[in-house]
């Protein structure tokens, strides 16, 4: 059986009886159950327990929560941050043992000027933030977006109109074309939206759309609400961009999702990358379900480390 360890950062400590705070411990206790069916033994550890190939301790679920040391791995699967002290520790971990994903895949869904640079037909105009270029995109679109460069989750996000203030900003920041996806998605969904297809091995094992009632922002972390969907039901054109994605990258092992946004016209553009989608389904069951395939998927794909 392959001992994968599973790294994060804080939200894994060695005090108390479960290694995580939250609801995090229902989903990595039955991912754990169904990755052992796969030949596959999951531990879970602070990133900083990891040396030259082994943890010296770690959470190991069999049918409750135990605490084990001096674990020697096979692999690892990478949920911990990523910056220029972590991504050494990534690519060494890289060549002792294996990791999902790739280093080079991380810092590509990382960036989003990078990852514009490798989508740039796919994703609207982005430039590096500055007033300048603010100003300039404001006259040319009439509405942009202010995001971070590196940041997740719908955080420090700017809409700006034509006659707005250009806010005082850090300049790790980027100006892009605001697309109007209000429309929603025939079928799925009504409204400003964005559509997440997390792929295992380049195959699409599940999907998500998140979506917002009363505004422009539909991450959930900032308000917005979600559902699963009915892989029949995901739209042909999404697909095409997300192989398109894969095709591109095309590492193997690999598991990473592309979140995704449709116009007024229908036309789908990627929002970002992300190479740490999460499978915790917070006790929804139905979303448990939804889960199930890309549990067993990543269980696979993790064997190949």
């Amino acid at each position: 059986m392959k001992v994968i360890g599973v790294l994060w950062d804080e939200e894994v400590s060695w005090e108390g009886e479960k290694p995580f705070s939250g609801q995090s411990n229902e989903s990595y206790s039955y991912f754990s159950e169904r990755a052992r069916e796969k030949g596959v033994k999951l531990v879970q550890a602070h990133y900083e327990w990891y040396k030259d190939g082994a943890l010296n301790q770690a959470w190991v679920f069999d049918g409750e929560w135990r605490k084990v040391e001096n674990m020697e791995l096979d692999g690892v699967f990478d949920k911990f941050h990523f910056d220029e002290d972590t991504k050494k520790i990534k690519e060494d971990i890289d060549v002792e043992v294996g990791i999902i994903n790739d280093p080079e895949l991380e810092q590509l869904c990382k960036d989003k000027l990078m990852t514009y640079e490798r989508f740039s037909e796919r994703i609207p105009a982005t430039r590096k933030f500055s007033e300048e270029n603010t100003l300039e995109m404001l006259g040319e679109y009439g509405k942009v977006v202010l995001k971070p460069r590196f940041a997740f989750g719908g955080k420090g996000i700017h809409i700006l109109e034509q006659g707005d203030e250009v806010p005082e900003i850090e300049s790790r920041y980027i100006v892009q074309r605001f697309v109007d996806s209000s429309g929603g998605i025939e079928e799925i969904v009504d409204g400003t939206h964005d559509l997440r297809a997390i792929i295992v091995n380049g195959d699409l094992k599940a999907s998500y759309v998140r979506y917002s009632e009363d505004g422009e922002i539909s991450n959930v972390a900032q308000g917005g609400s979600q559902h699963s969907i009915d892989l029949e039901k995901f739209p042909d054109s999404a697909l095409e961009l997300v192989e398109e994605v894969y095709q591109e990258i095309s590492f193997d092992p690999i598991f990473f999702s592309v979140d995704i946004f449709f116009d007024s016209d229908g036309r789908p553009w990627i929002v970002e990358l992300n190479s740490k989608p999460g499978i915790g389904y917070y006790g929804d069951q139905k979303m448990k379900r939804r889960l199930e395939p890309v549990m067993d998927s990543l269980a696979e794909a993790l064997k190949q480390l």
